[in-house]
């Protein structure tokens, strides 16, 4: 009886470099084929209707600046930027050359790890002849604690944040043109027919989805008709640190002049604890959003929470 491959024998890469944090990869692609018929004969064959696109999705904790989030913005003539990505499992493959972000979600509560999801697109080939696996390491992982997530949106001052879900929508058009000649690895050999786009654009403006949820103390609802009649923007703030713990040092001395370190029997620094450090991993804020929708929630076994609900436009 064959093995099955467990979580820890498989690994994301994206450009050369590892992802760590990963809770779920799932990769697929769909074929879309179309009849024939002609007159006298009906039914001919199938043909593919559409040149086929392939997806994936990444879900993994907030421990470092995420990799993916870079990938949501645009170079002055539109162009957007794509990488290359594989699920390496068992001396195998299963992966993509031209890959481009089609979403960024960030997702909180209290008393969980930040999580993040990254909708990926794929225009050409998927498939085990694609490794992005490299020698680059993965990033330095630093837990991010309750406190060291702070968050601002009306009436976070007063009002307690449980909850809040952020997202970027920035979905990509590619252009195609006629005889599509494909991939060539390199100037001495053909090109491989993988049908990547001529130019993969993206489509403005980026979208932008942020909701709030916030346990009532002083919260007043806002007036639906008082928002309609003024139309005025407002704002919300997101920051994120990780911690980091270093080692600290066991010194003997009163004074910055004649500290010494302590050393096992005149060799290695002796150890006393392990300091924190705080690293921003995520830093975003917005002022031109609107206030689009307003949920008051109220149970018999749970307080009175409200749910704020903003979205904004980006041009670049």
């Amino acid at each position: 009886m064959k093995g099955a491959t467990l979580n820890y024998e498989n690994y994301f890469f994206l450009n050369d470099t590892t992802i760590s944090g990963i809770t779920s990869v799932d990769g697929s692609y769909n074929l879309n084929y179309a009849s024939i018929k002609t007159i006298g004969v009906g039914y001919n064959k199938q043909v593919i209707a559409e040149v086929p696109v392939a997806s994936f999705s990444i879900s993994k904790y907030l421990l470092y600046n995420d990799p993916f989030l870079k990938f949501t913005g645009e170079s002055p003539d539109r162009t957007a930027k794509s990488f290359r990505g594989s699920l390496n499992y068992s001396n195998k493959k299963f992966g993509f050359l031209s890959g481009y972000l089609n979403s960024f979600n960030l997702s909180c509560s209290v008393g969980e790890v930040p999580t993040t999801t990254s909708d990926i697109v794929v225009y050409g080939d998927v498939g085990p002849d694609y490794n992005a696996s490299g020698n680059r390491k993965p990033a330095s992982i630093s837990v991010p604690q309750i406190k060291d997530i702070v968050l601002s949106c009306s009436g976070s001052s007063t009002n307690r944040i449980t909850k809040f879900d952020y997202t970027i929508n920035c979905p990509k058009e590619p252009i195609y043109t006629l005889y599509q000649s494909g991939y060539t690895p390199s100037a001495w050999l053909p090109p491989i027919l993988n049908y990547i786009p001529s130019e993969v654009l993206l489509k403005l403006p980026i979208e932008i989805e942020a909701s709030f949820t916030l346990e009532v103390d002083d919260y007043n609802s806002k007036s639906l008709y008082d928002i309609l009649n003024n139309d005025t923007d407002t704002n919300f703030s997101i920051s994120i640190n990780g911690t980091i713990f270093q080692d600290q040092v066991l010194e003997i001395g009163s004074t910055s002049t004649n500290k010494q370190n302590l050393r096992v029997n005149g060799g290695d620094d002796l150890l006393l604890y392990q300091k924190a450090l705080g690293v921003n991993i995520f830093n975003q804020s917005f002022n031109n959003v609107k206030l689009v929708s307003q949920n008051f929630n109220s149970t018999a076994d749970d307080i009175l929470s409200v749910n704020l609900s903003y979205k904004g436009y980006l041009n670049n």
